[in-house]
């Protein structure tokens, strides 16, 4: 199995911010210099009738200028931290390269402006399998798209983080984003996937919306619902993970 992340794109794409960060704060920095020189060398004296619109032009400027260098100081901050692999799936990834052959793509850390963020996703002739993934620890209960946690007190509370939505919408956007591209055939699965085992996260599944599995048994998990048949020709496999890798 191929164990894959765009990162030379998403590292293309953190420097083409920084230089984008960087333009912002040298035009913010000219309107802030172009105030400040407004106010030192007045253009037009106080008792002229455009004085207030002068005034009002020049602390505009100086206001402008500070408020674009603070956003391209954000930008910078963004481009500097900008995520190029996820640790997580790399590791779930190499987990399930022992058991998939070359036929397998696991595409991790997507990330792209049509999409949003996406843990990883795992192309075949058995479709798309979409993938939220996570550390987490403790007694869960999910329900069809809730999730609840057992407290210290042995009381069920509503997790505001609810991974089956999560994936849910990461799996839509890929259909949708497949659809574009000429490829509505594509079948496109949704799986949450808990990288620790029992009895460090243990879950009680109701319903479920999507599967919900343990890294460990996450293609004997799924072999009613992914690996239960192939559905698209090789072609369109290298076409997807054209898609969504590069």
């Amino acid at each position: 199995m191929q164990n894959v992340a765009p990162t030379h794109r998403l590292s293309r794409r953190s420097r083409e911010f920084l230089i984008a960060a960087a333009v912002v704060f040298l035009l913010g920095a000219a309107l802030a210099v172009a105030g400040i020189s407004l106010h030192i060398v007045s253009l037009v004296i106080p008792f002229n009738r455009g004085f207030a619109f002068y005034d009002l032009t020049r602390k505009a400027m100086l206001s402008a200028g500070l408020g674009l260098a603070f956003v391209s100081m954000l930008m910078a901050l963004r481009a500097v931290t900008w995520k190029t692999d996820n640790a997580l799936a790399w590791e779930l990834g190499e987990r399930l390269a022992q058991s998939l052959d070359h036929q397998f793509v696991f595409i991790r850390n997507i990330s792209r402006r049509s999409l949003g963020y996406i843990d990883a996703a795992l192309v075949s002739k058995h479709g798309v399998l979409v993938l939220r993934i996570s550390r987490r620890k403790g007694q869960l209960l999910n329900h069809g798209g809730d999730w609840l946690r057992r407290g210290r007190k042995g009381t069920w509370r509503r997790l505001r983080w609810n991974p089956t939505r999560d994936v849910v919408a990461d799996a839509m956007k890929v259909k949708a984003y497949l659809q574009d591209y000429q490829l509505p055939a594509v079948p496109v699965f949704a799986a949450v996937v808990f990288t620790r085992d029992a009895p460090d996260v243990a879950f009680q599944l109701q319903e479920p919306a999507v599967p919900v599995v343990h890294a460990a048994a996450l293609i004997s998990g799924l072999q009613d619902n992914y690996f239960a048949q192939d559905r698209i020709d090789a072609a369109t496999v290298q076409r997807v993970v054209n898609l969504l890798y590069h």
